[in-house]
């Protein structure tokens, strides 16, 4: 297996590295609304025939939503070391009582 690496401080001879174990990574799947590439695709035929129009405009202006998912290379595979909900029922019961703001990496909350 490979994986592409990014970083501030860009070493092109990285970009493809066979991984190995204890090697750490995340994987960021994410939906935005972005409206410059939203419009277009809604008055596409091709594409916006996958879109539901009424269900976007509810969320534009919410700018999207990310989840990160980290994990470590071990000798069998790999294992999520990341502790996050993740589905609906989750993530909805976490917002619901979120975690004291006095916590520097959760501020934006």
């Amino acid at each position: 297996a490979v994986v592409s690496t990014q970083s501030t401080g860009y070493d092109d001879s990285l970009e493809w590295c066979p991984l190995e174990r204890n090697m750490v990574l995340t994987i960021e799947p994410g939906c935005y609304f972005n409206d410059v590439l939203l419009d277009p695709a809604l008055q596409d035929k091709d594409q916006g025939k996958f879109m539901v129009k009424s269900e976007i405009a509810r969320y534009r202006g919410l700018g999207g939503v990310r989840i990160e998912e980290v994990f470590v290379v071990r000798e069998g595979g790999c294992e999520v070391i990341s502790d996050l909900p993740r589905t609906a029922e989750e993530v909805e019961a976490f917002m619901s009582n979120p975690p004291p703001s006095d916590i520097p990496f959760l501020d934006t909350y």
